[in-house]
């Protein structure tokens, strides 16, 4: 698995469960805290339906107080206002009192009088206790804690829960004693649901209490019936479609049994806006983390991975293809730009320390071959000049002188018979000696050709190994060009300008011996500047131009060499590269014909071209190209320089 494909899993792993996290914190905080928020607000409904009820009490208990803190109404429990029920316990008293009851009863619980709104016969409406003659004894109603004091509350009806409120009837001072109790009462029935409904926009139900027992506590008391206690018994529960909550609670009378069951339904607009909000939230934070995943990542491969796999790339074909005249040449200033610049670097020494380990290989291979050589030839010759020394020795020791005058002396006859009989024999043993003397000398001889016969295969193999080319290398051809240029003498630079054509630079690397080609290329770029030179030419010009060929299943450089100096006849054409030709006066005639064999060897040609004497000439260096020769042996590359 690659670096990239890794890190790009990795990232997206991330967001994903970021994502997750997100979906999860959504579920399991955001929403149940809508949700809880929509619970408070069914519960907060709730109270305020129960609220106003108790403020409908409040307002009830408010007018009561009006009336029984009212002179006229004491004077008529006190039996002196006889006028009092035609003249204010009308219709309109009733609408103005905003109440369905009204009653004056003794402070012993008897009923002096009563009225009701909505009934035709007045005193026959269905109003249960408040019909009889008397309240029971301990009423709650009857209960106050003083003149001024009032009870409030919710008693059962035939025609449904009423509020009822109740003051001690005093003087409009609010002095007493008293003269009796007023009661009012306001049905809650379905034109009082909807008012409420209206007034605080709720849903509301009014209904009776189920039993008793649905009742934990009471939630009235005998004297004053206040809504927060009402707050302990809120229930609120979803409806069966799921779009609204219900608040329920159940408000006791003032004996403190149930009495009804109030019901405000909530729709669920937090938690269908919460649902809404989190979709939005949640879609915008997947799409904005899907874009900054993309710009994430390809920043990171832009910045990051895209180097390190070029990095990794370069690093696997120079350990390949060995192709170290490669470089990257990252130009960052992070830590990646210095890897990369440390790298070229140590790429840049590498080729350093291999040329010098070639070039320091070849002196020393020679120098070790010339040294093998010598001890050689020592070894050959030292047996020949022991043979030679012995030859000489002999022929020093042998009596040439002596038998020379003796044969004089013989010939000459002027001795005695018995002089010449000794010269005679003399002659004889000397004749003896020479003869095995030219014997020994012949086996010296031969033995003398035998280790000339060595000494020359010792050469032969010398000239053998001296024709082998030295080790190939990828050579970058315009740097070669540029050095040997750059390299001749200022006599020549004078008066010779050099092109080196952007060809040269864009054809590559070829293959072969990075000092031959330099050497090759030098004898060819010194022989045109001695050319111009020779002629005499002040604008001399010598253009250095390369492409690329195909010979056969050879892919070649090809470069040449042009100048405008003294030409080349047709004859010196044929014979140029031949040894020891030259049309200099003091040349070898082995540059060009070294070179030719050296380019040969190295796979490549070299051929010259002229128009004539006078016209100039263009010599033709082709070479392999180092990329064709890698895809067989692997070539050690190098900065041809």
């Amino acid at each position: 698995m690659s670096l990239k494909y890794k890190v790009s899993l990795l990232v997206s792993v991330l967001f994903l469960v970021s994502g997750l996290a997100s979906v999860a914190v959504n579920q399991l905080v955001i929403m149940p805290s809508f949700l809880e928020l929509e619970r408070e607000q069914a519960e907060r409904n709730t109270s305020r339906a129960v609220e106003a009820i108790h403020r409908d009490l409040t307002v009830l208990s408010t007018n009561v107080t009006a009336w029984a803190q009212w002179d006229e109404s004491r004077l008529f429990m006190e039996g002196q206002n006889d006028a009092f029920v035609e003249r204010e316990l009308s219709v309109d008293a009733f609408a103005s009192a905003e109440v369905d009851f009204m009653g004056f009863y003794r402070s012993s619980g008897e009923q002096l009088i009563h009225r009701q709104s909505g009934a035709a016969d007045p005193s026959n409406a269905g109003l249960g206790v408040f019909q009889q003659a008397a309240l029971p004894a301990g009423h709650p109603l009857l209960q106050h804690a003083d003149i001024l004091g009032d009870a409030k509350g919710l008693v059962g009806t035939p025609r449904g829960p009423m509020l009822v409120a109740s003051r001690p009837i005093v003087s409009s001072s609010g002095s007493g004693p008293a003269a009796g109790v007023l009661i009012f009462g306001r049905l809650l029935n379905d034109e009082t649901r909807q008012r409420i409904s209206a007034q605080y926009k709720l849903e509301l139900e009014i209904g009776a209490a189920a039993s008793a027992e649905a009742l934990d506590s009471p939630l009235g008391s005998p004297a004053n019936w206040e809504p927060d206690e009402s707050h302990r018994m809120i229930t609120v529960q979803v409806d069966e479609p799921g779009e609204n909550l219900t608040g329920e609670t159940t408000i006791a009378d003032m004996d403190g049994k149930p009495i009804v069951t109030m019901r405000v339904r909530t729709p669920r607009d937090i938690s269908a806006r919460g649902k809404e909000a989190s979709r939005f939230a949640l879609a915008t934070l997947g799409g904005v983390a899907l874009a900054v995943l993309g710009v994430m990542l390809a920043l990171i491969h832009v910045t990051v991975l895209n180097p390190i796999a070029k990095l990794t790339a370069h690093a696997v074909d120079v350990g390949r293809n060995d192709a170290l005249h490669k470089r990257l040449a990252i130009d960052r200033k992070d830590e990646l730009g210095v890897l990369a610049a440390e790298f070229d670097r140590m790429t840049d020494h590498l080729v350093e320390a291999r040329q010098r380990l070639i070039d320091q290989s070849f002196v020393f291979g020679k120098s070790e071959m010339a040294g093998g050589i010598l001890h050689n030839l020592g070894n050959a010759i030292t047996p020949l000049m022991v043979r030679l020394s012995t030859i000489s020795d002999r022929i020093k020791g042998a009596p040439c002188d002596e038998l020379e005058r003796a044969i004089e002396e013989i010939g000459s006859e002027s001795g005695s018979a018995e002089r010449r009989a000794d010269l005679t024999r003399f002659v004889e043993l000397a004749g003896i000696e020479l003869v095995s003397l030219l014997r020994e000398a012949h086996e010296h001889v031969r033995g003398g050709i035998v280790q000339v016969e060595h000494v020359q295969q010792i050469l032969g193999e010398q000239a053998r190994y001296s024709r082998a080319g030295g080790v190939a290398e990828a050579v970058e051809i315009a740097p070669v060009v540029r050095r040997v240029a750059d390299g001749l003498s200022p006599e020549l630079l004078r008066v010779v300008d050099f092109e080196i054509d952007p060809s040269v630079s864009a054809i590559g690397l070829v293959r072969g011996p990075r000092v031959e080609i330099q050497q090759v290329v030098g004898n060819l770029i010194l022989n045109a500047a001695e050319s111009i030179k020779s002629h005499c030419i002040s604008n001399g010009r010598v253009r250095v131009r390369a492409r690329r060929e195909q010979d056969g299943d050879s892919r070649l450089a090809h470069i040449s060499f042009e100048d405008n100096g003294t030409g080349i006849t047709g004859e010196a054409l044929s014979e140029m590269f031949h040894r020891r030709f030259s049309t200099k006066k003091r040349g070898s005639g082995i540059g060009l014909h070294w070179s030719a064999n050296a380019v040969s060897a190295m796979g490549g040609r070299l051929f010259a071209e002229s128009a004539g004497a006078g016209q100039g000439a263009t010599l033709h260096l082709l070479l392999p190209l180092a990329e064709a020769a890698s895809n067989g042996a692997p070539v050690s590359p190098g900065e041809g320089a």
